[in-house]
């Protein structure tokens, strides 16, 4: 409740006044008893008076019957320009002067830009607090990454489960210390870090042996397949450049033969048909070898085939190995560069490979190869078939599910999430040409409290999937922020 100009006359004091100015017998000089009385003047008394009748005639005066439309009021004050300037900064990528047309075309409400300035950084310093303040006790998978914008590093982490923000920050280095500090102030949160996944950059991997967290350091897969894809795209131009040649040749040829030609100049060719045609065939050959290889590498590497028997990693090294020689017999030069950094990486990409065997070695004891890959089916479709592991198997063997379906969801060695984070940054830190301090905080809360509207986490928050309790809506969000600014008002 806002308070009165007049403190020591609280909300019952003036219901008794008015209760008594309202009284047609009070006696005369009452009014001047009751004015000297509070320490107010005769003029209050009758103004309060003239504002308790108007209220009851608003009340009691006779209403149209039936039932009432329904109607909803937007005031809008201070609070609510705070709240849109926030809304509209954090949810919408916008400049501070878009906001200033914003809220003159919406609301008709003027304000310049340093009032929004000044609101954005008040909110960003609660949004950081408050994210600060938050104890997150999770296992988590982190997904570490960087962006650049103005050749400034932005340290991301994430959660590799519940896609939650771990950290969010702009820093000036990205170096052994910097991150070694990041994976810190995580860990005071409350957050275990169980593995790092990353792209193999030389800062994230110093800042873990820095802050000595023991952990396993995952290269990321998503990369490795994303060069691939390259490597595919650029063998599929070859070859269609190569059949274009042929085809131009052989249409060359055709034209010599024929005793009536087509009018106009003789096609010219830049390569004759028999050489044409041993490049095209040469093109297509590449192509085929590289796509069927390349899906043998792919297969190889994933922790279980389709039917749902687990890859033995002994067997996916000597796959892959064949593979790359194969490969190094094209002898093509966008394929070598692709072998040569596979090579490099094979160790630590088979190592998540091996962690499944060890772990998952104690519960293949005696159980039987068919339900082995019925169980670990069943984990792959489980969210498609709406099952749960106590609805697969008989009750004896609840413990063997529980325990496959636990270690096979740990299984991570990618940082695509971070990547998809990245992507949802990248516009607002384009229209803002730079890192605000207040933008990273306040898109960090934003992130982590908003609801999915599709794929497998639909209508969960990453704060929900991350196991936290009691975790406020946007709106209650920002309702709780609002709550701090008010302690430290924001000038014009």
């Amino acid at each position: 409740m806002a308070n009165y100009q007049l403190p020591h006359l609280d909300l019952s004091i003036r219901l008794e006044l008015a209760i008594q100015m309202l009284d047609p017998d009070r006696p005369w000089g009452q009014v001047t008893e009751l004015a000297d009385k509070y320490g107010v003047s005769r003029k209050f008394l009758y103004i309060q008076c003239e504002k308790a009748r108007e209220a009851i005639l608003a009340a009691l005066v006779p209403q149209e019957p039936g039932r009432k439309a329904e109607t909803q009021v937007i005031e809008v004050d201070d609070l609510f320009i705070w709240r849109a300037i926030g809304v509209c900064l954090s949810i919408v990528p916008g400049t501070v002067r878009t906001i200033r047309l914003l809220l003159e075309l919406l609301f008709n409400v003027r304000r310049s830009t340093g009032y929004i300035c000044q609101t954005a950084q008040a909110l960003g310093g609660q949004a950081r607090e408050y994210a600060q303040g938050l104890s997150l006790p999770l296992q988590a998978l982190a997904e570490a990454d960087e962006i650049f914008q103005g050749r400034h590093p932005c340290l991301t982490l994430v959660d590799g489960r519940s896609f939650l923000v771990l950290s969010l920050s702009a820093q000036e280095h990205r170096d052994a210390t910097t991150w070694g500090c990041v994976f810190l102030d995580v860990k005071k949160q409350g957050v275990q870090l169980l593995d790092v996944s990353s792209d193999g950059a030389l800062g994230i991997r110093a800042g873990a042996e820095a802050a000595q967290l023991a952990i396993p350091l995952r290269p990321d897969l998503f990369h490795l397949i994303r060069e691939g894809y390259h490597v595919s795209r650029r063998l599929e131009g070859d070859a269609i450049r190569a059949m274009e040649i042929a085809e131009r040749a052989r249409r060359a040829k055709q034209e010599q033969e024929t005793c009536k030609r087509r009018q106009g100049r003789p096609l010219k060719i830049t390569v004759e048909l028999p050489e044409a045609e041993k490049q095209e065939q040469q093109a297509l050959q590449a192509l085929d070898a590289w796509d069927w290889l390349f899906g043998g590498i792919r297969q190889a590497l994933e922790p279980y085939d389709p039917e749902g028997r687990l890859t033995v990693p002994d067997q996916a090294q000597q796959t892959i190995s064949v593979a790359l020689d194969l490969l190094d017999t094209l002898q093509h030069k966008h394929i070598q560069p692709f072998t040569q950094q596979l090579r490099e990486k094979l160790p630590e990409l088979l190592a998540p490979l091996h962690w499944l065997e060890q772990n998952l070695a104690p519960w293949r004891v005696g159980l039987d190869p068919h339900t082995e890959a019925f169980i670990v089916w069943a984990w792959q479709h489980h969210k498609a078939l709406g099952v749960t592991a106590d609805q697969i198997l008989p009750p004896e063997q609840q413990t063997v599910v529980e325990a496959f379906w636990e270690i096979l969801a740990m299984f991570h060695r990618s940082s695509s999430l971070a990547e998809s984070l990245h992507s949802w940054l990248r516009p607002y830190l384009q229209v803002h040409r730079g890192m605000p301090a207040w933008l990273l905080p306040l898109l960090q809360l934003v992130w982590n409290h908003h609801k999915f509207e599709r794929g497998k986490r639909k209508d969960n928050s990453p704060m929900a999937l991350a196991g936290v309790a009691d975790v406020p809506t946007l709106s209650q969000l920002f309702d709780r922020l609002l709550g701090c600014g008010q302690t430290t008002p924001i000038s014009v």
